[in-house]
Order: C-alpha cells, then sequence, then structure tokens
C-alpha cells in the first residue's frame, strides 16, 4: 500500500474543507444564537418595565390621603381599575411601603403573597426618591424569582416630609415562557440553517473542486498509455500546475528518449572501432599500439555517449579544433576497416577549424566518412574551408547517391534506403541532430564524383 493510499479519509482535500467550512459555520451561528438570545431577553425585561412602569403612575393617581391628630398615611381602593391585580393567580401584585419599610396596603392579588424581610429590604433599599428602579426579586416562599418596579414618593405634610414606596411586581413564569419559546425556535432555526448551508457548501465544494477529480481522471489516463499529456481546460488556479507537469512528463519523455537513443549511438559509434580491432587481430603483424588506439577511441566514444545522456543542455563550449588532424586520424582507421574495398580517400582541410567539441567533430566526420566508404564505390572527398562566414564541410562519393525525394528520410532514425549493408540506419540521424544543436545546416546533393554529397554550414 502507498503512503497515499493509507491516508484514508482523512487525506480528503474535499472532506477536510468540509469539516473547516462546518466549524467555522457552527462557532459563527453560535455566537449568532448567543447575541440574539441575550438581546431577545435584554427586549423581553424591557417589556417588563415597560408593562409596571405604567401601573405606578395608575398606583399613585388612586393614592388617597388618610390624617387624624397624630398620624399621617395613605391608602388607595381595595380594587384597582386593572383588573390583573383584583384576582389571585394573576402574576401581578402591588404593595405600599412606608419609610420605614412597613406594609400598609397591598392589591388583592397579593394576598398570599409573603415577601420577607430580605425582599422588603431588597425592594427599600433600590428605591430612590422620584426615581423608578426595575430590578429582580430572588424566589420567594410559594413562589419563584419576581421582576419588580420601585418608586419613591416625598409626601408634603402638616407633620412635615414623608417617604413612601409603591412597588409593582410580576411573576417570572411569563418571562421565563417567552424566552424559552423564542430559545427553542431560535436554535431550532440555527440548526436547521447549519444543516441547510452544509450541504450547500458541500455541493459547491463537489461543483468547486470536480477540476481535481478531473486531473486525477487525466492523470490516471496518462499512467495508463491513454493520453500522453494533460490537454483537458483546467481553471486558473491549477492551470500552472497542469503546466509544470507537461513540462516534467516532456522532460521524462525526453531524458528517456535521449537514453534509448544515446544506446543506440553507442553501439553505432563502436562499430567502427570493434571493425578495426577485428581486422587489426587478423593480422599477424599488428602491433599493441594499434590495439591501444582503438581501445581508447572506444573509451573516449563511451565518455561522450554518456555526457550526452545525461546532458539536458543544448548550450556548446565554443573551442576552435582543427579539421585535418581529426580527418586524418577517421581516414587510418576507415581505410583499415574498409580494406578490402581499396578505397581512394582525399581529405582537404588545410586552415579549417571546428567551432566546439573535438567529440562532436569526430562523430560528425566518422558517420559521414563511414557512410562514404560503405555506400560509395572507391571513392570518398573530404573537403573543409574556413572563411568569414564560418566553416564549410563536404563530404562526396561516387556511389549510386540518394534519390530527392529520399533526402529528408535519411535524416531521421531508422531509415535505411540500401539494405544489402548492414546497419542500423541512424548515422545520419545522429550527423542531423548534433548538427543542429550547434545550430549549423545540414544538405543533401548529388556529388561530382556521382554519388551523394553532404553539406555542413558551421556559422
Amino acid at each position: 500500500m502507498t503512503s497515499a493510499e493509507s491516508v484514508g479519509p482523512r487525506g480528503s482535500l474535499r472532506v477536510r474543507m468540509l469539516l473547516s467550512a462546518t466549524l467555522v459555520l457552527a462557532i459563527f451561528l453560535g455566537v449568532v444564537g448567543l447575541v440574539l438570545d441575550n438581546a431577545f431577553r435584554q427586549s423581553a425585561q424591557q417589556g417588563v418595565w415597560d408593562r409596571l412602569q405604567p401601573h405606578i403612575y395608575g398606583l399613585i393617581s388612586v393614592t388617597q390621603e388618610l390624617r387624624d391628630e397624630n398620624e399621617f398615611s395613605l391608602d388607595l381602593p381595595k380594587e384597582l381599575l386593572e383588573p390583573q391585580f383584583n384576582n389571585l393567580g394573576t402574576g401581578h401584585f402591588s404593595v405600599l411601603f412606608d419609610e420605614h419599610g412597613n406594609e400598609i396596603w397591598r392589591s388583592i392579588s397579593a394576598i398570599d403573597l409573603i415577601l420577607g424581610a430580605s425582599a422588603t429590604a431588597q425592594l427599600m433599599a433600590t428605591s430612590e426618591p422620584g426615581v423608578m428602579t426595575f430590578g429582580q426579586l430572588e424566589p420567594i416562599k410559594r413562589h419563584g424569582p419576581l421582576f419588580f418596579v420601585t418608586y419613591m414618593v416625598i409626601w408634603q405634610t402638616d407633620m412635615g416630609q414623608k417617604r413612601f414606596v409603591y412597588a409593582v411586581l410580576e411573576d417570572f413564569v411569563p418571562y421565563r415562557n417567552e424566552v424559552a419559546s423564542f430559545r427553542g425556535s431560535l436554535w431550532g432555526w440555527l440548526l436547521a440553517g447549519v444543516f441547510l448551508l452544509v450541504g450547500v457548501q458541500a455541493a459547491i465544494m463537489y461543483w468547486g473542486l470536480l477540476p481535481i477529480t478531473g486531473l486525477e481522471r487525466d492523470l490516471k489516463a496518462i499512467e495508463g498509455g491513454e493520453r500522453a499529456y494533460l490537454e483537458g481546460q483546467y481553471p486558473t488556479e491549477i492551470s500552472g500546475v497542469t503546466r509544470s507537469l507537461n513540462i516534467l512528463l516532456e522532460a521524462e519523455r525526453e531524458h528517456r528518449e535521449r537514453y534509448r537513443t544515446t544506446l543506440a549511438d553507442l553501439a553505432h559509434s563502436l562499430k567502427t572501432p570493434l571493425a578495426i580491432l577485428k581486422a587489426e587481430a587478423q593480422k599477424p603483424s599488428t602491433k599493441m599500439k594499434e590495439i591501444d588506439e582503438q581501445v581508447d577511441r572506444m573509451n573516449e566514444i563511451v565518455s561522450y555517449q554518456l555526457e550526452r545522456a545525461v546532458s539536458r543542455s543544448s548550450t556548446l563550449v565554443k573551442q576552435r579544433v582543427p579539421v585535418a588532424p581529426v580527418a586524418e586520424k577517421l581516414k587510418a582507421a576507415l581505410l583499415r576497416v574498409y580494406s578490402d574495398k581499396h578505397i581512394d580517400m582525399s581529405i582537404t582541410a588545410a586552415g579549417a577549424v571546428f567551432p566546439g567539441d573535438e567529440r562532436d567533430l569526430m562523430e560528425v566526420l566518422g558517420n559521414l566518412l563511414d557512410n562514404a566508404c560503405k555506400y560509395g564505390d572507391g571513392k570518398v572527398r573530404l573537403r573543409a574551408n574556413q572563411n568569414d562566414e564560418g566553416l564549410k564541410v563536404v563530404v562526396e562519393d561516387n556511389g549510386p547517391g540518394i534519390d530527392v525525394d529520399d533526402r529528408h528520410r535519411v535524416l531521421q532514425r531508422g531509415i535505411r534506403l540500401d539494405s544489402r549493408e548492414s546497419g542500423q540506419g541512424i548515422g545520419l540521424a545522429v550527423v542531423s541532430e548534433i548538427v543542429y544543436r550547434y545550430g549549423a545546416e545540414i544538405d543533401i546533393d548529388t556529388s561530382e564524383l556521382g554519388g551523394a554529397e553532404v553539406r555542413l554550414r558551421f556559422t
């Protein structure tokens, strides 16, 4: 199992994005829910305040004075205009205290209300003259928590100022039910919104990640040999990735092709030294010097081809290699290989200089001269001259030549026009590849000798 396969669903980009989006959505809606819940509670409490405040003014408006020689007090009717204060169990209560916290009147609805000393003290402590105070009492006996509004008035009498506290109270139950109903509705809708938005987000992610699924499918097609490159239309965000992948695929193919052609070139290049060794081995007068020369030549060829195999750049080190010594060395070798054909080979290259690697020159001239010896009829001519425009090399033979229609084909690998001679059909292709790497030109024409003429121009 590969590392990618062992990751499982946790490695899924879609799952990770969906989980992240769900978490962010849940946190966001949770915070929104808390904010709305708090805002509704404050609004509900404001509603309680708005309901209780007018009752204070109503109580003050129906207040009556009670006077005697030594006492002054206030009194309210037994029944009030507001019906919720005239019946038990309505959850609304009203009470009147004197300045010492003594209860001097209460509504019919508050008959069973037991405030206790702590509740009375809280009501008196929160009261300020001329200021309406809103608050909440802790749970009291036979009742739960209560909201209250208190208002302290200063009554001017013949005996001086008297303070009285009006208190209107409301049971917590309506408020609690209202908040609970809102919370149930709020969180229910928020939860439904989470599921809905997660579903929408999943659909959006599925649609948004479809190009990646298509990319995976295309890569599998390449892996299976059905395609060579990524050719689909991809979004801008991944087009750079697909472009880079295509570059890598092209580089890999070039790399593989370069190794394949290098092996073929290596085998082709070793043919001549091996043929010389074979010919020398059959001579009784063979010297070790000749064998050593060919072995060294084979080592150079192997090193040269390996260097070509690992090199990607076509940048050439500009050297100045005299053509004549290289051509003469090749002439001596080829005359030994084709000694049975009694080849007449002439070389004219005085002053000609090749602008590059000596091994490239050896490869080019070696292939051209070898083809001329192989397919010619015993006469080969090499001419190289230098001028202001660069180096021009011409190799001719007196063989059957190359038809006009075939001159382009012979520069391709594996194309052989004469099946009578041994070979792989890559000699001229190697020459063409090297020439093009140097930005030079290669032409094939008919020689004055009657056979083929190959012209090279290096600038």
